[in-house]
C-alpha cells in the first residue's frame, strides 16, 4: 500500500470514531431544560391561577360531600327495605297465630294413649310441624315462658297461682303462647305467675285490676 493510500484511509477511520450524539437524547435534554426553566407571569395571571385553584378545591369538597350523602342515602334505603321485608308479613302472621293455637287445643284434647285417636293425632302433629317450619323460616319464634321470671316486656299476667315451694313471680302456667317476628314482639304470652301466700295473691290480683 502506498503512502498516499494510507493518508486517504486515516481521515475516514477518524471520522467513523466521532459519531454524532443520539437525536432523542438531545431532545430529552432540551425538554428537561425547558421544564426547569422558570416562567414569568404577571400579577393578574398569578391571582387568576390562585382563584382557579380555590374553585377547584371547592368543587372537590362538594364532590366528596355529595358522595358521602349518596352513600348515606343508599345505606338508609337499604335498611328501610330490609325492615319492610322483615315486618311485611306481620299482619299475615297475626292472622295465622289463632290457627296455631287451635292446633294446640286440638292436640291437648287427643290423648296420646288412645289407639283410635292415634292416626288423627299424628295427622295434626304433621300439619302443625309443616306449618311451623314455614313460619319459622319467615322469622317467627315462639317465646319460652314456662319456668321463666315474669317479664312485662314479653308476658301479660292474667292470674296468679299459690306455689309455696317456688320463687315468687315465676311463670307457672302459659294460657296463650307469645310470639316474636324477626326479634319484634307481635304477641305477648298470657301467663299465670307464682305467688307464695293467699295474701300475696290478693295483692297481686289487686295490682292486675
Amino acid at each position: 500500500m502506498t503512502k498516499h493510500e494510507k493518508e486517504k484511509l486515516e481521515p475516514a477511520s477518524k471520522g467513523e470514531a466521532k459519531a454524532d450524539p443520539d437525536p432523542s437524547e438531545k431532545r430529552s435534554g432540551e425538554t428537561a431544560s425547558a421544564e426547569n426553566k422558570p416562567v414569568d407571569i404577571s400579577r393578574a395571571e398569578y391571582e387568576e391561577l390562585l382563584r382557579k385553584a380555590g374553585e377547584f378545591r371547592n368543587l372537590q369538597d362538594q364532590l366528596l360531600r355529595s358522595a358521602a350523602d349518596f352513600d348515606n342515602a343508599r345505606k338508609r334505603l337499604a335498611k328501610e327495605r330490609e325492615d319492610f321485608l322483615k315486618y311485611v308479613l306481620e299482619d299475615l302472621m297475626l292472622d295465622l297465630l289463632p290457627i296455631l293455637d287451635n292446633f294446640e287445643l286440638a292436640l291437648a284434647h287427643l290423648p296420646s294413649d288412645d289407639e283410635k285417636a292415634k292416626p288423627l293425632r299424628e295427622g295434626f302433629l304433621l300439619i302443625q310441624k309443616q306449618m311451623l317450619n314455614v313460619l319459622t323460616g319467615r322469622g317467627l319464634r315462639r317465646l319460652e315462658a314456662l319456668g321463666k321470671a315474669f317479664d312485662p316486656h314479653l308476658h301479660e299476667a292474667v292470674g296468679h297461682i299459690v306455689v309455696r315451694d317456688a320463687s315468687e313471680g315465676i311463670v307457672v302456667e302459659e294460657v296463650l303462647a307469645g310470639y316474636q317476628l324477626n326479634g319484634k314482639l307481635i304477641r305477648p304470652a298470657k301467663v299465670k305467675i307464682s305467688a307464695k301466700t293467699e295474701q300475696c295473691l290478693e295483692e297481686k290480683t289487686e295490682e292486675l285490676t
